[in-house]
């Protein structure tokens, strides 16, 4: 018996009057444009027509979930290059700074950055966009006057910065606060000294691994993070630019946990988020935080050998 498809089955009675024997298999224009929406789903992102607020809780079970796995691979594999230092670091709640632990110490910051700030964004935008690259703007080259304009900014702004941040150290808590204010000041003690450790080196490589650990990975992933994903889902749910800037950059300086550090980090992640909404492209706020701190490891290099003094 012959098969015969026939999509404009009003024919159908005539072809079954020619040829008895067929059987024919009719398709309506229903099951045709069923069959395309079914596909079309099937191709659909996970998290494609999902609300701004799914979209936002299913980026922080992202991130945790993302931490937690690097985390137990970090752990795993630094084991095996530093064996058993690497668990007496975590047993003594990362306090451990000696210049003995240092490539284990540097080894950890890099695997904390992929883990929290550039692995989440990524995985995220494959989630919810046929077009990862094209949703975290990664395709858009950036405009040179624009690029040219904010490197100017940082450049002249930096003193300001620091400015603020000298403010910033001189707030007080109330008296009923003491031991909160406390537990911040040994945080920002703890980091000062964990920083300055990192930064005192000499040699070009130390110098290599602190660019691609303090300026490279963080500029890439933090604003792949805070700018290209959380800035634009606070857009889409706010339906104001202005405001998701600022949450943003208020999430990015509270995320980093230094407290007497939170102004001046507020006012560089308010300038990235106008970057990234002015120029449409995530490059140009990753080239102008990769230069500010890429100026701070550079600074820290040539004065430990000497070149330049305070």
């Amino acid at each position: 018996m012959l098969p015969i498809f026939s999509i404009q089955h009003y024919y159908l009675p005539d072809a079954q009057r020619l040829m008895p024997d067929a059987q024919f298999y009719k398709f309506t224009t229903f099951d045709v444009s069923s069959s395309i929406i079914i596909m079309q789903l099937i191709r659909e992102p996970l998290l494609y027509r999902s609300s701004p607020l799914l979209k936002i809780l299913s980026l922080l079970v992202i991130i945790l979930v993302s931490l937690l796995f690097t985390l137990i691979i970090g752990l795993v594999s630094g084991y095996l290059f530093f064996g058993s230092g690497i668990m007496d670091y975590i047993k003594d709640g990362g306090s451990l700074t000696s210049p003995e632990m240092l490539p284990m110490l540097k080894y950890l910051q890099v695997i904390n950055t992929l883990g929290l700030f550039v692995f989440p964004p990524l995985l995220f935008a494959l989630l919810v966009s046929r077009k990862p690259g094209g949703y975290l703007k990664l395709n858009i080259s950036p405009a040179l006057v624009t690029t040219i304009l904010g490197v100017a900014v940082i450049v002249v702004i930096l003193p300001f910065l620091h400015w603020t941040a000298s403010i910033n150290e001189m707030m007080e808590l109330p008296e009923w606060l003491a031991g909160i204010q406390q537990w911040m000041k040994n945080s920002e003690d703890q980091a000062r000294e964990l920083t300055e450790l990192f930064l005192a080196t000499t040699s070009f490589t130390g110098f290599a691994v602190n660019l691609l650990m303090i300026a490279i990975l963080p500029a890439i992933g933090e604003d792949l993070l805070f700018r290209g994903v959380i800035l634009r889902l606070l857009r889409e749910m706010t339906k104001n630019s202005h405001l998701a800037v600022l949450i943003s950059a208020f999430l990015f300086s509270a995320l980093h946990l230094q407290f007497y550090g939170f102004l001046p980090r507020f006012i560089l992640g308010v300038f990235l988020g106008y970057l990234f909404v002015w120029s449409r492209s995530i490059w140009v706020p990753v080239l102008v935080h990769l230069i500010n701190n890429g100026i701070a490891v550079v600074a820290a290099w040539l004065y430990e050998r000497g070149s330049i003094s305070t």
